[in-house]
């Protein structure tokens, strides 16, 4: 319909496109899209007039490259910003999800724009937030050529609605948190990405304010860590400026509204606005105060509930999925919070006579990691509560004010910290109470930064207010008493190869002790580790490099080593130190610092063998501890453990903590009382006595990792498809084809598994024909044998060891030792080199050889071992004939069940008999297994042949076809028919309980088919996995897999009726047994693997093994 308006725009578009077609037909194309900015401009403005909107201003944006760009124009209206447009040259469309290259990486950017308009003269498109607004408007005509006839009436209405709803942007008031954290994130996620790019240009503004930011505030901050810190204190200071009441908010005014309760932010923000620094980053900077400003601040003030409780979770969610998990920001639930509140205050009442808990006079508390207060909060309301129930609202105002004294919290991460100090500089104020003199006392300081460090001499007067907060944070971790350390400490596991070049171990002073210091006095983490070295157990040290675990080892230093009065400690970890090897330190330690120690295993482990719900939104595994430390407490008695497991869904356990009040509403257990023994609770059962495996076997080490997918296939065919297509790549290309790593590039120059002298060339420098390692049969899963290139330059952990070590007559077995073992067998045997994740897909890292050596002349086991039990038995006994009793023992799922809640503590144990006989029986039985699960490469029987496995009962009914077109996409079982589906193939006579048979977890059958399926399961590391076999040769090996599997299940009632027979009757103690030597839990000094031209440091590559993630 045509309108006045309508008639009007149409005209100026008209002139718009007649004057593109004089433009583009006389000018230089260099540049094509700079001649679109005036002429679109003015269609803007003539839109505005049109719309009776007021005058529209369209400012042409100052493009500067190395600052990575911004939009080609900004939209004003009343002085306000309104939104943007990216010109594109004439041709290229306006549909950003349909570029490439530096255009597609640019829309990466733009695309957090909440109002921004794509146009490339013919065509206009709307976006926010990266969403299309209405439809795309396309003009008729060709407006470069054809002149104003390329438009018509109907584009002039179609352009102009997109006009008008461009121009009438107004920012969205949120009227939630996380409506709030949602539409903040991505601003701030732009934000972040110029300062990144500023950077990049030494002499910018940003690079000069961010070398005075590592002056004089963190000095180990890298570039992504400062353009992180500025985009957050930038957005959350204008937010908290904007919530404690700044009107028409701009920078200047927010740094006003916040000196008088948040002074460090608000010098902060002066110093981050600096103009020229401002100048550059003019388009985040803009919508940040638009979209803050359109908060209303009544809706996030403490009426009813409280609003901020979960902001910084749903911000970090949405700003950096990534951050948030790698920084452990997943809030605490309150039941949880608030239980540990309820447990302290008994303890404070009780022990300390302190009725009024944390508002008590000498309460000191402090929350050394507080995220956004929760505890703090919590704590402060208990106090509240408990004094008014006593003494009347009338104490509740100066009780307030007691806690404020004596209330102290430490925060690394800007954002959580601000939200922290708004939080309890409100609540104080809302029970009538006072602040204290110098502020709240939340402090924006790294708690694991020597409290020893001196302060700078001279700090500029920009930044003399943090200098003066760094100080206070300081003094508080010298010299304050803290009575109570309660919180939700970051747990994190820092993954740093010895290859890396300039990235920050973390674990500060508690790692790396004081500079400063005497070099005499060891790092506070040395009283953990030192017992894992007397044990000579450091394979499992790489454990304790977790932010929990130096968060609990600073808290045993502030609380129970700072002063004599004694205190509590409640945290909420990661549960690892409850059971694990690595840990066995931190529990004697814990138990010489306190009289009392309460476990609540909250369980939640969703990647291990036992799966159950998580009380957090991860899939680690946590408890509750609290620890009471009292004057009396001497270190020469190991403090009493006691251990509850709170099971169910996650509704459930969060309930049931709710309904915790005192510790008396729990059924505890106590825990054993050795040292360093797992806090777990004790069993009536001769199970622990017996010996450990890691006693019987002394050496453990990991299996190979890859940390790529592709060198791992299905047939030697496959691998050396992907070797060659991997060569055919430019040089250039190698490396993201490679999957390149710290510890592995094209690059490298790595050394020969089979001839460690001789030096294999960079990947880089390989010419196109040059031929693979050797590729050989690997034992990548449980019953699951794969081929791999047996190249260390494709391999970042190739285990020297355990190559050294690798011959015709070697077995290795794989288990879990170190992590809870779940239903099936206890172990599993193979003959050829084990992945890292062989046992059980995942985790089942630990792999004891049955010699240590090729040559198989020198057996892992401990000196004198095989004498005791020939003495016993009256016969030889071979190191061959004790392994196969061994996994006679723990090959059977009934060993698992028999002892499911014993070996909740990791580690089997193993039930040696003192009758001859049985161990006869029980290691043929074993040897047999051995034999079948070798696939009858080991223990091979008189009258067998290597390498065949018996005939079963299971057959193939329908061949899967061999033909490309029909390679397997899918498999199935039907339990009625016993018939199991590959494709289109039937495999006849397969048991139910085949189907069922599973490792920890991991069912065998479907495991080994997903991998063998055209779209292979598990994770994609390169373009090369999508090289798949392009015909199906499995039907015997699955055949043979299917009988082996049957013969394992036909021999279970014979070795659990011996198990029995073993448990019954007379067994060896550990005591009876010889003890490993040091030496014998160190593996053979394997020969050198790994050399590096191009960077330093690779002489400490086998150390730094102990230091690594152990996913794929």
């Amino acid at each position: 319909m045509t309108t006045p308006q309508t008639s009007s725009f149409h005209q100026a578009l008209m002139a718009y496109a007649a004057e593109l077609t004089a433009l583009y037909g006389l000018l230089p194309k260099a540049h094509p899209e700079d001649q679109l900015k005036g002429p679109i401009s003015r269609v803007i403005a003539a839109a505005g007039a049109a719309l009776s909107i007021a005058p529209v201003q369209v400012l042409s944006e100052v493009q500067v490259a190395d600052v990575g760009g911004r939009p080609d124009l900004g939209v004003v209206l009343d002085g306000l910003l309104v939104g943007y447009v990216e010109l594109k040259a004439p041709g290229k469309g306006a549909e950003p999800t349909r570029f490439k290259g530096d255009d597609r990486a640019q829309w990466e950017k733009f695309k957090n724009l909440p109002n921004l308009i794509y146009c490339d003269g013919n065509e206009w498109a709307l976006y926010a937030n990266g969403a299309p607004v209405g439809g795309l408007v396309r003009m008729s005509g060709a407006v470069t050529s054809a002149g104003a006839a390329a438009v018509t009436m109907r584009d002039a209405v179609q352009l102009l609605e997109l006009l008008r709803t461009f121009l009438r942007w107004e920012p969205v008031a949120p009227t939630t948190p996380r409506a709030l954290a949602e539409l903040l994130a991505p601003l701030c996620r732009l934000l972040r990405e110029d300062v990144r790019v500023a950077l990049q240009k030494g002499d910018s503004a940003l690079a000069n304010l961010a070398k005075d930011w590592r002056v004089f505030f963190f000095p180990e901050a890298d570039d992504q860590q400062f353009a992180d810190a500025y985009a957050q204190t930038f957005s959350y200071a204008l937010l908290l400026a904007r919530v404690s009441g700044a009107q028409e908010l701009t920078t200047s005014n927010a740094v006003s509204a916040l000196r008088p309760g948040h002074r460090l932010l608000s010098d902060t923000l002066r110093m981050l606005a600096d103009a020229d620094a401002r100048a550059e980053l003019e388009v985040p900077v803009r919508l940040l105060e638009r979209v803050v400003a359109a908060v209303d601040p009544r809706l996030f003030r403490p009426q009813s509930g409280d609003p901020w409780l979960y902001f910084y979770e749903d911000f970090l969610a949405a700003y950096d999925p990534k951050m948030r998990k790698d920084r452990g920001v997943y809030y605490t639930p309150l039941e949880v919070v608030r239980c540990q509140v309820r447990l302290v205050a008994q303890l404070l009442a009780e022990r300390f006579a302190k009725p009024f808990a944390f508002v008590d006079e000498g309460v000191v508390t402090l929350d050394p990691a507080t995220g956004t207060g929760t505890y703090l909060l919590a704590a402060l309301q208990y106090g509240l509560d408990q004094i008014v129930a006593v003494k009347g609202r009338g104490k509740r105002a100066s009780a307030a004010t007691t806690a404020a004294e004596q209330m102290h919290a430490f925060e690394l991460l800007v954002g959580p910290y601000a939200v922290a100090h708004l939080r309890l500089t409100q609540q104080i104020l809302a029970e009538g109470g006072t602040l204290p003199a110098d502020g709240i006392h939340v402090y924006l300081t790294d708690t694991l930064e020597s409290p020893h460090a001196k302060p700078k001499d001279y700090l500029p007067l920009p930044y003399k207010q943090f200098g003066i907060e760094q100080q206070r944070a300081q003094t508080i971790k010298r010299d304050t008493p803290v009575l109570v350390c309660l919180g939700n400490p970051p747990y994190d596991r820092q993954v740093i190869d010895a290859a890396t070049v300039g990235q920050r171990r973390k674990g500060g002073w508690v790692r790396f002790g004081d500079p400063s210091q005497d070099e005499s006095v060891q790092p506070l983490l040395h009283d953990f580790l030192a017992p894992l070295e007397a044990a000579g157990t450091t394979l499992h040290a790489k454990s304790l490099y977790n932010d929990y675990v130096y968060f609990w080892r600073w808290a045993l230093w502030k609380v129970c080593e700072q002063q004599t009065s004694g205190g509590i400690i409640s945290f909420i970890t990661a549960s690892s130190y409850l059971r694990g090897p690595g840990f066995a330190g931190m529990r004697e330690l814990l138990r010489r610092s306190f009289d009392e120690i309460w476990i609540i295993d909250l369980e939640g482990d969703h990647r291990g063998a036992r799966k159950t719900e998580n009380v957090f939104a991860i899939q680690t595994p946590v408890a509750i501890a609290v620890g009471l430390r009292t004057p009396q407490t001497t270190e020469d008695t190991p403090a009493n453990v006691y251990y509850t497991c709170i099971t169910g869904s996650r509704k459930e356990k969060l309930a049931a903590l709710e309904a915790v009040n005192r510790f008396g509403d729990i059924p505890w257990r106590s825990c054993h009382n050795a040292w360093q023994a797992p806090f777990l609770p004790t069993f009536p059962t001769n199970y622990w006595s017996w010996p450990c495996l890691t006693d019987l076997f002394p050496w453990q080490t990991n299996g190979m990792q890859f940390k790529r997918s592709w060198p791992i296939g299905e047939t030697p065919e496959l691998l050396q498809r992907r070797w060659r297509e991997f060569l055919a790549l430019p040089p250039q290309q190698r490396g993201e084809a490679l999957r390149e790593t710290d510890a592995r590039t094209v690059s490298r120059v790595v050394k020969s598994p089979a001839l460690p002298d001789i030096e294999l060339p960079a990947l880089a420098n390989l010419p196109a024909d040059s031929p693979s390692q050797p590729i050989v049969r690997y034992a990548y899963r449980s019953f699951d044998r794969q081929w791999m290139i047996r190249d260390h330059r494709l391999c970042d952990r190739p285990r020297p060891a355990l190559q050294a070590v690798y011959g015709k007559h070697q077995v290795y077995l794989t288990s879990l030792l170190t992590d809870v073992l779940g239903k099936g067998p206890g172990a599993v045997v193979t003959y050829l080199l084990p992945d890292l994740h062989h046992f059980r897909n995942r985790g089942g890292k630990d792999v004891i050889p049955l010699w240590r050596d090729a040559a198989a002349t020198e057996a892992n086991l401990p000196a004198g071992l095989l004498a005791v039990l020939e003495a016993a038995y009256g016969q030889p006994v071979s190191p061959e004939r004790f392994l196969a009793y061994t996994y006679g023992i723990l090959a059977n799922p009934d060993y698992v069940e028999r002892f499911w809640e014993e070996l909740t503590i990791p580690g089997p144990r193993l039930p040696i008999t003192k009758d001859g006989k049985l161990f006869n029986a029980m290691a043929d039985l074993g040897a047999e297994l051995i034999w079948l699960h070798t696939f009858g490469e080991r223990y091979v029987p008189p009258g067998r042949s290597a390498g065949r496995v018996p005939y079963g009962t299971a057959q193939i009914e329908v061949a899967v076809p061999q033909s490309k077109e029909e390679y397997p996409t899918t498999y199935a079982y039907e339990p009625t028919k016993q018939e199991l589906r590959v494709g289109k193939g039937r495999f006849s006579r397969v048991a139910p309980e085949l189907w069922a048979f599973q490792v920890s977890g991991m069912p065998v059958l479907a495991s080994w088919l997903s991998y063998r399926m055209r779209k292979r399961s598990g994770k994609r590391s390169s373009l090369l996995d999508e090289l798949r076999p392009e015909c199906w040769s499995f039907d015997d090996e699955l055949l043979d897999l299917l009988w082996v599997l049957e013969h394992t299940l036909a021999r279970l009632p014979l070795a659990t009726a011996l198990s029995e027979q073993i448990c019954a009757g007379a067994t060896f103690e550990a005591s009876e047994l010889p003890k490993p030597s040091a030496r014998e839990r160190q593996g053979p000094t394997p020969p050198s693997i790994a050399t590096n031209h191009a960077l330093p440091g690779m002489e400490d590559a086998l150390a730094a093994e102990h230091d690594e993630v152990d996913d794929d």
